[in-house]
């Protein structure tokens, strides 16, 4: 009896995290085929590329066209759009997309933060402890706001508004904060605790 649940399990576990993907995937990818595949054979008669590639030259051009979106749209997501956005815009998007806030903070160079005024990674003192949080709004000159997540995803935590001579903290970099929260707290670089007695 045993084996045959450790049996099923197995094919369950497959069935979830491979196969399911795998198919969506392969859904995904025929629908954006089945519509680019006219724009395809257009171009494939226009440069008579069926005498080059074959038969197969409608299907070879329509791939090329969905790899070639897929640059341009990742081009200017971040190196134009995620740069551009403004702060009203990026906490709706968070709010509804917390998917894309964890992209950017990905993709985006560390230099992009600190000028543009996105969220200010830190590690917060509280107590006898540290915890990684972010100043979202400076504005106030006696007050901070502060977001600290739930690990290990940013679309659930807290918020905090602290008085800015009690708001002790050490300033990490976003990739540090990423990959804390990520790894539940592993991989921290030792340096950032350098300076702490």
């Amino acid at each position: 009896m045993k084996s045959y649940r450790l049996l099923f399990r197995y094919i369950m576990t497959g069935t979830l995290f491979v196969v399911v993907p795998i198919l969506i995937l392969f859904i995904l990818f025929g629908k954006a085929l089945s519509i680019l595949m006219p724009l395809g054979h257009k171009l494939t008669h226009m440069f008579n590329l069926t005498s080059l590639l074959g038969p197969a030259a409608v299907v070879f051009v329509s791939c090329f066209l969905i790899a070639l979106v897929s640059f341009f749209s990742g081009y200017l997501i971040v190196n134009g759009f995620l740069k551009q956005w403004s702060n009203t815009f990026e906490t709706t998007l968070f709010y509804h997309f917390p998917s894309f806030q964890m992209m950017k903070y990905k993709f985006i160079d560390e230099n992009d933060f600190k000028d543009q005024g996105f969220w200010e990674p830190i590690l917060l003192k509280e107590d006898n402890a540290y915890c990684i949080a972010f100043i979202t709004d400076k504005s106030q000159p006696n007050f901070r706001s502060i977001y600290i997540p739930d690990a290990p995803k940013m679309d659930a935590g807290e918020v905090r508004y602290m008085l800015t001579t009690d708001c002790e903290f050490i300033p990490i970099t976003m990739k540090q904060a990423m990959n804390g929260l990520r790894q539940f707290g592993k991989g921290l670089d030792p340096e950032v605790f350098s300076g702490i007695k």
